[in-house]
């Protein structure tokens, strides 16, 4: 559209563009078309793509976007080239699934892999900085998983869906506090040992002042969490939400 064609504040250009108001008639015809359309292309995708997805169905959904925005909204484009491009998005995803099937290297690279995040009630900080991810960002993770401290914790998966996977210890141990700083009175703490504040290494006894954590070098310690205060064996049996 050129400059001169522009009449500031017409109403008519700023509600219905340049196209003819019995556009807008076409527009909703198009639009059932296409929406039918990609409903089922995405039902031909299966079930992931509508629960959490990999890089791989992220990239199918952003091109499904950009695909059916033009079939919708361009008088000069037609229907036909959207849905010869949905059908090919639908052959590529589906032959990259069937690729992934039958090679693992494929699968490694469209799919990506999981990170470990936490091994046996130890914070992986070089694999948290890697993922961008935070303490707090774990932590609260955890906690909506009901746990209460690492030493609950024998493994923590960063899935490559984004997806956090928490498998338990089956004989918890003292372990490094994922609570707020406030709730610690709510919870046995073990005088006897120190953990690294800042990876959660458990040591056998209360570290020295200034003695520096085996794993991450650094310097500061607190007791560990052992269990909630009045609990018989001074740990929590909750199971996963």
């Amino acid at each position: 559209m050129k400059e001169q064609e522009i009449v500031p504040w017409d109403v008519k250009r700023i509600l219905l563009g340049q196209t003819p108001a019995a556009f807008l008639l076409e527009v909703l015809v198009r639009t059932a078309v296409v929406y039918v359309v990609l409903l089922v292309v995405v039902r031909l995708l299966g079930k992931r793509m509508s629960g959490q997805i990999t890089i791989l169905e992220m990239g199918v959904m952003l091109s499904l976007g950009a695909i059916v925005s033009v079939p919708f909204l361009m008088p000069d484009r037609g229907i036909v080239i959207g849905v010869l491009l949905l059908v090919a998005i639908l052959a590529l995803q589906q032959g990259m699934s069937f690729w992934g099937t039958r090679s693992p290297k494929v699968e490694m690279i469209s799919q990506g892999r999981a990170t470990p995040l936490v091994r046996d009630g130890v914070l992986l900080l070089d694999e948290l900085e890697r993922a961008a991810i935070s303490r707090e960002q774990l932590f609260a993770t955890l906690r909506g998983k009901q746990v209460e401290h690492l030493g609950q914790v024998r493994r923590v998966y960063l899935e490559a869906c984004g997806m956090f996977s928490v498998l338990r210890a089956p004989e918890p141990r003292p372990g490094l506090a994922v609570v707020c700083p406030s709730d610690l009175a709510l919870f046995e703490q073990d005088r006897s040992r120190s953990v690294c504040s800042t990876c959660g290494n458990l040591g056998d006894r209360a570290a020295p002042k200034g003695a520096p954590c085996a794993r991450c070098g650094r310097r500061e310690w607190r007791a560990p969490v052992s269990g909630r205060k009045g609990s018989a064996d001074g740990s929590t049996r909750e199971q996963e939400g």
